[in-house]
């Protein structure tokens, strides 16, 4: 059974590898999430005031001979008349922001910062795989899969670590791996709830069902709250004595985003230890044939 599991380990720890490092690396970069969005949040890009402001309609027209792919619709003017003007553009029901010189009609550049548009790319990139629904789907699956590696190297781990020199590197994922594993199986449950939160509120709608005359928070919720703040490491403001703020909130935010490296340590570790031993293989049977 033990070979079993080790094989199930190993070849699913193998197909699950670029997504242990996406969601690895996401995550322990979005633990900073509302920090990177008031560090990038936008503000008014100034530009040089030139003899008179173009009207909304020359804006459009502008636009729409910058990005002639897009339909220019609306036009919204800054707090200042040197400020530069945001202007919607559709193409197939998407819409998009860009920003204009109101004096010149010329692109100065996108509404959001470059900062605030990585945090947003890696956010989507982390929850739904910039796939949409679809996509968010595909990725509690995977997180299921996570769930099982986690199970799964509790499970095959053994104590007979003497047959490991002291600091290997399959020491060094065993150990990892084992301290790892509660955190692995909690954002991979959470992971799924966050993926499929229908389906948390349908289970605990069987046990107890939501009551629309009760001024209680209904349980459905409760536990939904408090599924999400694992994941993120936000504990400040909800445990009691850690504020929103100070040692103990950052102190859980930096231990979540140190830990949500694991995941990328043990799927490249994990790598090294099979390509180490097919290697290894590869020269066992070299050597049985040279024998016969």
């Amino acid at each position: 059974m033990r070979k079993v599991l080790v094989r199930l380990h190993r070849w699913t720890g193998l197909a699950l590898f670029a997504y242990a490092l996406l969601i690895g690396l996401t995550g322990s970069v979005l633990v900073y999430r509302p920090e990177l969005y008031r560090h990038f949040e936008p503000v008014p890009v100034e530009v040089a005031a030139g003899p008179r402001l173009l009207s909304d309609e020359a804006l459009l027209q502008a636009a729409g001979r910058a990005f002639p792919s897009q339909t220019a619709t609306e036009v919204w003017r800054g707090a200042q008349p040197n400020h530069a003007v945001e202007v919607v553009l559709e193409r197939d029901g998407e819409r998009s922001n860009y920003l204009f010189d109101p004096y010149t009609g010329d692109p100065v550049g996108p509404t959001l910062p470059l900062g605030f548009r990585a945090t947003a790319f890696l956010l989507d990139l982390h929850t739904q795989l910039v796939g949409g629904e679809t996509g968010r789907a595909v990725n509690g699956a995977l997180a299921l899969g996570l769930a099982f590696m986690a199970l799964s190297g509790v499970l095959v781990w053994t104590r007979r670590r003497g047959r490991e020199r002291s600091g290997s590197l399959r020491r060094l994922h065993l150990t990892v791996g084992i301290w790892a594993a509660v955190f692995l199986l909690m954002w991979a449950i959470t992971g799924v709830h966050l993926a499929f939160p229908d389906l948390t509120a349908g289970i605990v709608e069987r046990f107890a069902p939501f009551d629309e005359t009760s001024m209680e928070p209904w349980v459905g919720d409760t536990a939904s709250y408090w599924l999400s703040y694992p994941h993120f490491g936000r504990f400040g403001g909800v445990l009691p004595g850690c504020g929103r703020e100070g040692v103990c909130a950052e102190g859980f935010k930096a231990a979540w985003a140190l830990i949500g490296l694991a995941p990328v340590f043990l799927a490249g570790s994990g790598l090294v230890l099979w390509l180490r031993g097919r290697r290894a293989r590869a020269r066992a049977r070299a050597r049985v044939g040279r024998a016969r």
